[in-house]
């Protein structure tokens, strides 16, 4: 009975409290993309998967509002140019934390999940041990991560004691400390950032050396961009960045993209990875007009990060 009540209240949640759009019905991009394209399926040149067919099944995706969801929808169009059959329900988070898109996934009520990296999925399946069903199909993005400042130019010229706005969860703390290790300003017991336990594994405990001072105040995710004017400088992820009106130019650096970790995937439960429904998506995701839509788009916030890994 209470299995009933939970599943009960998670699909009246799923349905009432966040957007579900068809992706073939009108899409509206979001305000803050660049260079909008607005281009119907008819403007859109056939790819190199026209040719394939796949049923014409709705694929249930969850993903978050932008750029995620900007892309699924440039997806349904490349799809129907090529009338391949592919239909994509996208359902939209808008990031607001309600559910938790992962064991939406893993208890069926979506296909996919497009919504975060490899990192957190790790941390959030040590959480979920029984929710353990689901895994990777392609990378598509990475959200690039920066340190921002409105107050100084240059690393260099942050002050000894500088406070600094870093993330307060362990999936992204990482990035700013390795970030801080780069430019010399602390130093890690561990050497650089890639997809190991060690590195990803690091905090605060880890600097061994703090020569500036410098105050590390662990802060959510948005409010790290909102607080901005009030910090020395602050750690903010690239979509973040854009949807908060924060200035490209106030960037001090941002995190190398050659091998990150952090690049943003596509889920599917373990019965779906071989769907050819999501196999065709997972092409369309990795493939050159999808890459060419996130440069145009999205400034350098959000850069292409494609490689199918099943």
């Amino acid at each position: 009975m209470e299995n009933t009540r939970v599943t009960s209240r998670r699909k009246a949640v799923l349905t009432a409290g966040i957007a579900v759009i068809a992706v073939g019905a009108a899409m509206v991009m979001p305000v803050f993309m660049g260079k909008q394209n607005h281009a119907s399926a008819s403007e859109v040149a056939s790819t190199a998967n026209k040719g394939t067919t796949v049923p014409d099944t709705p694929l249930k995706i969850y993903a978050t509002a932008s750029p995620q969801g900007d892309i699924v929808r440039f997806v349904q169009k490349l799809a129907d140019a090529d009338g391949s059959g592919l239909k994509l329900k996208l359902t939209t988070s808008g990031g607001s934390g309600a559910l938790d898109s992962y064991e939406l996934l893993a208890n069926g009520d979506t296909d996919v999940n497009f919504t975060g990296h490899q990192p957190y999925v790790n941390a959030w399946k040590v959480a979920h041990p029984k929710l353990n069903n689901f895994d990777g199909k392609a990378t598509v993005l990475l959200n690039a991560f920066g340190l921002y400042s409105v107050k100084y130019k240059s690393p260099k010229d942050l002050p000894d004691g500088a406070k600094i706005l870093v993330p307060n969860e362990q999936t992204n703390l990482p990035r700013s400390l390795f970030i801080l290790q780069d430019l010399g300003l602390i130093k890690l017991n561990v050497e650089k950032l890639d997809s190991s336990k060690e590195a990803i594994s690091v905090s605060e405990k880890s600097i061994v050396d703090n020569p500036r001072h410098l105050k590390l105040v662990p802060t959510d995710t948005v409010l790290r961009a909102k607080a901005l004017p009030d910090a020395d400088a602050s750690f903010i992820n690239g979509d973040v960045a854009l949807s908060n009106g924060v200035d490209p130019a106030q960037a001090l650096v941002r995190e190398h993209t050659t091998d990150n970790p952090y690049a943003n995937l596509i889920y599917a439960r373990n019965d779906m990875l071989d769907d050819p429904r999501v196999t065709l998506l997972a092409k369309y995701l990795t493939g050159p007009e999808v890459k060419q839509f996130i440069e145009a788009n999205y400034r350098g916030f959000v850069v292409p990060d494609q490689k199918l890994v099943r």
